[in-house]
């Protein structure tokens, strides 16, 4: 049987110019979170059912996860998120202090049909701050979203973080008379709003709640784009939810948050989110879905019978962050160009390969990246090699090279060729402005 040359669909498969490109986002997005004293983490990929059953809801698991019995019997499945498990990390870590600043780069695997910035099995970003019930915590991870666009050079206006409050859309939900299960089916129409047309979107939620004129109420609240809207103000005046976001807009502009703004449609699909919840959006429409979503979470460490510990954070797909990217131009053309190789060691023959290889070795313990000739090319055929992966300098290793325990250096950017003493190629090279190192 001839084996297909296609991974399965949905999956990741990145080649080295691919994966430049997501070295390139990912080194960004942990600048901006190192920024705010954030550290990194991970969990098991693959987490017994009961953990994301109990976290997440049915639809997640039954409908969209990789669930299977594994040799031992028992019931598993591929981690969809990493949420659930960085709660029960911390509920089995009592000593970490709070509040907790981590962050991790999970590869996550979900069933659904692949689409423009979904994938079956996709890495994305996440980050939580836990042990800071107040506003304060959502406040610093809205920042740190903020701060990764600017980090990755997105312009003032081109994407937009729009925030609500599951706490203050449930209190609203009961002084308009939808309250318990009804109103659990609410929050689940308006997660839909965004996603239908509006005619469609009443005819569901008049369907969903079994009545237009509270349908027409639903979608009253839902079209609410300011804290300040006067209909708002009367409904929800008094409610906790509503001050929590009276003082997280104050917040914001003392921060000079720009980029954040109230949007009563979000409300977010998972059912552990308890407060604040937000999702960053392209504001150019060149990509309908979220770029990221999050929100507070309170309640969902404690359930592990650990102490309780609120908690806030989001997760970042970065599939959909770098077609964000490549709709406004700003991944570099040469997104690699860090990591290529600083010396490229071009070996004469065999002869001269014990001698090269010990140069090699130097050169890489003085902090260079090095490639090294092992196919026994020409000269000629060698510095091409040396040109297509970028090294900036060719160190040649020919007879008499070794004969005299010197090299040839090659600039490759000025084409100026240097004889240098052996023990000197790497003080030679650092030398040069420009010259890269491992240890910067």
């Amino acid at each position: 049987m001839e084996l297909s040359t296609k991974p399965l669909t949905g999956m990741r498969q990145l080649y080295p110019d691919e994966m430049a490109v997501e070295a390139y986002i990912v080194g960004r997005i942990r600048d901006a979170a190192l920024a705010y004293g954030f550290e990194e983490y991970d969990g098991p990929t693959i987490e017994p059912v009961e953990l994301f059953l109990a976290k997440s809801g049915e639809e997640l698991v039954s409908e969209q996860s990789y669930l299977f019995e594994d040799r031992g019997g028992r019931r598993v499945v591929l981690r969809p998120e990493m949420t659930p498990s960085l709660a029960r990390m911390l509920a089995s870590a009592p000593e970490v202090s709070s509040p907790v600043r981590w962050m991790s780069f999970p590869v996550c695997f979900r069933y659904e049909r692949p689409q423009r910035g979904r994938a079956r099995e996709f890495r994305q970003f996440n980050l939580d701050v836990l042990g800071s019930a107040g506003v304060m915590g959502d406040l610093e991870v809205m920042l740190v979203l903020d701060r990764i666009m600017k980090n990755l050079g997105a312009p003032d206006g081109a994407y937009q973080i729009g925030y609500s409050s599951r706490e203050l859309a449930t209190g609203v939900l009961e002084r308009i008379g939808i309250a318990g299960q009804d109103g659990q089916k609410a929050l689940g129409a308006i997660d839909r709003i965004g996603k239908m047309q509006p005619d469609e979107w009443t005819a569901y939620a008049e369907a969903v709640l079994g009545d237009p004129g509270r349908a027409v109420l639903l979608g009253r609240f839902a079209s609410v784009r300011s804290l300040d809207d006067p209909w708002m103000r009367e409904t929800a005046s008094g409610l906790p939810g509503f001050d929590s976001m009276l003082e997280l807009r104050r917040l914001l502009e003392a921060a000079g948050l720009r980029a954040a703004s109230f949007d009563a449609s979000i409300v977010r699909g998972l059912d552990y989110y308890t407060g604040t919840v937000f999702e960053l959006s392209d504001t150019g429409g060149g990509n309908r879905r979220a770029i990221c979503g999050g929100g507070r979470y309170d309640n969902l460490v404690g359930l592990f019978g650990g102490r309780p510990m609120a908690g806030v954070g989001f997760g970042l797909g970065i599939l959909t962050l770098r077609l964000f990217l490549e709709t406004y131009g700003l991944i570099p053309a040469d997104p690699g160009a860090a990591s290529r190789p600083d010396v490229f060691v071009a070996v004469y023959s065999s002869a001269e390969a014990a001698t090269a290889l010990s140069w090699a070795e130097s050169l890489r313990s003085s902090g260079l990246r090095v490639m090294m000739e092992i196919e026994g090319r020409s000269l000629s055929r060698q510095f091409r090699a040396a040109g297509r992966c970028g090294a900036r300098f060719v160190v040649v290793a020919g007879p008499d090279e070794v004969a005299s325990n010197t090299a040839s250096v090659k600039n490759m950017e000025t084409g100026e060729t240097t004889r240098v003493q052996a023990a000197s190629v790497a003080e030679h090279i650092l030398s040069v402005p420009g010259s890269r190192q491992d240890s910067r």
